[in-house]
């Protein structure tokens, strides 16, 4: 009824294509393929030179369809006969966490306003599971990729300290616990030795007030392994990713619960939400966890006569429903002081193109 075939072009080599018959209408090879003519269309499209684009229908003179990877139609059809599927958890209604799966590449980009001001960091970050012991505390490593701040690589001698005394904390190894919770970290000694050296390299390059300012405050961070534990709580990416929703839930999915964010570095925002997930996977067939609440004014404003503060929290989280590891992660929580400060957190995997 129909054939596969290779473009004489050398163009489309690379690609499954269709050759293209005489009295073939798209609709027709959609059907005779099993596939929607919308679907044959857009990746078609997707990877065509300009004057092979699909329109309507094909033109007179197309001689070859691209086709998806027959891998790609079978997730496809499997995803299709998942639509709508229910989530399923471990017992005690627990969302497992499988550590050993996760081996993954993030877009990461913060996004902080405070008053007018409003600035954005972006980079690439990896996690990778290494081992896990016998108390199910598991092992990660997490490495990060060039820092572009407000689109741009660092530019000024402040970025530049900036980012070679970041540099030194990766690669970093860090133990999550078997609720997927950040609780400690591991190569605090190679982290110290790597400072060692760099920070001879910055002092024989740079010098001046900020130099040493910068120098005091990593020394400072590195004086030990709670030390650099502390410093590193304010980091978005660890307090985010490794969140610890891998928890038991009710029977109804959801449940009451206190999250402590560091939306200012150095202190801990107190949200009171209701952490839930949806029963029934979306529509990319993913689980959706999600913690929406309220901060907690801990009342000091309220003792001087201010009206207490105010603030908003919400984080949806888009878990593999196989795996269940993070595939992607909104985040957006607020408090309204004299001036309102936010902080808007998002996470990507990075998904690589088969052909």
């Amino acid at each position: 009824m129909y054939h596969i075939d290779k473009p004489e072009e050398s163009t489309y080599d690379k690609f499954r294509t269709y050759k293209i018959k005489k009295g073939d209408t798209l609709a027709s090879v959609a059907r005779d393929l099993g596939v929607e003519a919308d679907e044959l269309r857009w990746y078609h499209n997707m990877y065509c030179e300009i004057q092979d684009l699909i329109e309507a229908d094909f033109k007179s003179y197309s001689r070859f369809l691209i086709l998806a990877p027959e891998k790609y139609i079978e997730d496809r059809k499997e995803k299709e006969e998942k639509k709508g599927q229910k989530v399923t958890l471990a017992s005690n209604h627990i969302l497992p966490f499988v550590a050993d799966r996760i081996n993954k590449d993030y877009k990461v980009q913060y996004t902080t306003v405070f008053g007018d001001q409003v600035d954005t960091l972006e980079m690439e970050t990896s996690v990778k599971w290494l081992a896990t012991d016998k108390n199910s505390f598991h092992l990660f490593e997490i490495n990060r990729d060039a820092i572009k701040v407000n689109n741009e690589l660092p530019d000024t001698v402040m970025d530049e300290l900036a980012a070679k005394t970041a540099k030194v904390l990766y690669p970093l190894k860090i133990v999550a616990d078997n609720t997927g919770k950040w609780i400690a970290v591991y190569n605090f000694d190679e982290i110290e030795n790597r400072w060692k050296d760099i920070k001879e390299a910055i002092l024989d390059y740079y010098e001046g007030e900020v130099v040493e300012n910068y120098i005091d405050h990593a020394d400072y961070a590195l004086e030990s392994s709670d030390s650099l534990f502390k410093f590193l709580a304010s980091d978005y990416f660890l307090r985010t990713f490794f969140n610890g929703i891998h928890v038991g839930y009710t029977a109804n999915f959801s449940f009451k619960n206190e999250v402590f964010f560091p939306l200012e570095k150095d202190e801990e925002s107190k949200f009171e939400v209701e952490q839930k997930i949806n029963t029934l996977l979306d529509e990319s067939n993913l689980i959706k966890v999600e913690q929406i609440g309220h901060f907690v004014d801990d009342g000091t404003e309220a003792s001087f006569g201010f009206d207490p503060w105010k603030g908003n929290y919400k984080a949806s989280y888009f878990l593999d429903e196989d795996t269940y590891c993070i595939e992607k992660v909104n985040l957006e929580c607020n408090i309204e002081y004299d001036e309102a400060i936010k902080v808007i957190i998002q996470i990507e995997s990075i998904k690589k193109e088969e052909n």
